[in-house]
């Protein structure tokens, strides 16, 4: 007859209409949390690895991710890993001079907890291979959350030669970037998208602040 279910129909529409009446009426049911992650967290565009002096990692490195859930709620203690193992010109400090960071050299990564809000900023400390390594462009790092992918940022580095800290070595090689005209990541200090002029000013800022006098005491292999 019309209007009337087909058996077979019936049958399963029955029992799921009778779960979901039991949810609504079982008091303090709680539906399951959104999943961290998604378009509510934020990465930086674009990080830079920077030295030391003295002992203290240089302030021009600081950044922080924020991870949200999917209704926009700060995810506490979510394990943030910024991950280089697709930046084969670029290294990690085996002591990034942190004790909230664990750095997994075998891996290319460091790795910290989200805080109360959850945020977590890090300044990572490493440099690049010298003059004529640059093989990484744009976007060639990654950051997970809980071991979900949510971001893709350009890393740079102002200690190009590794070695030394930011000096003349360091100069030569982001002018053989530049000359290249090739836009790898490791020079681009603007966050631009290219290599250029900018970048060359930036690096000239840091090397006479002297924040970055030395390069790692140990590198990741």
């Amino acid at each position: 007859m019309r209007g009337e279910l087909p058996v077979t129909l019936e049958v399963l529409t029955r029992p799921r209409l009778a779960f979901l009446v039991l949810l609504v009426a079982v008091p303090g049911f709680a539906w399951a949390s959104p999943p961290p992650g998604g378009d509510n967290s934020t990465v930086p565009g674009c990080i830079t690895l920077v030295g030391t002096a003295g002992g203290v990692p240089a302030p021009e490195g600081q950044f922080r991710v924020v991870v949200k859930d999917l209704a926009n709620n700060p995810v506490v203690g979510a394990v943030v890993a910024v991950d280089l193992s697709f930046c084969a010109d670029l290294h990690l400090c085996a002591d990034q001079l942190d004790p909230n960071a664990t750095v997994n050299c075998a891996a290319k990564r460091v790795t910290k907890l989200t805080d109360g809000a959850g945020s977590v900023f890090f300044t990572v400390l490493g440099g690049s291979n010298g003059a004529g390594n640059a093989t990484t462009l744009l976007n060639g790092g990654r950051v997970f959350e809980n071991g979900t992918l949510i971001g893709s940022p350009t890393v740079s580095a102002f200690d190009l030669d590794g070695s030394a800290g930011v000096g003349a070595n360091d100069l030569s090689a982001w002018l053989t970037d530049f000359g290249s005209g090739q836009n790898f990541g490791r020079s681009d200090f603007d966050c631009s998208n290219n290599v250029g002029s900018n970048d060359l000013s930036l690096w000239l800022s840091v090397y006479g602040s002297g924040t970055m006098t030395s390069s790692c005491a140990a590198s990741c292999p």
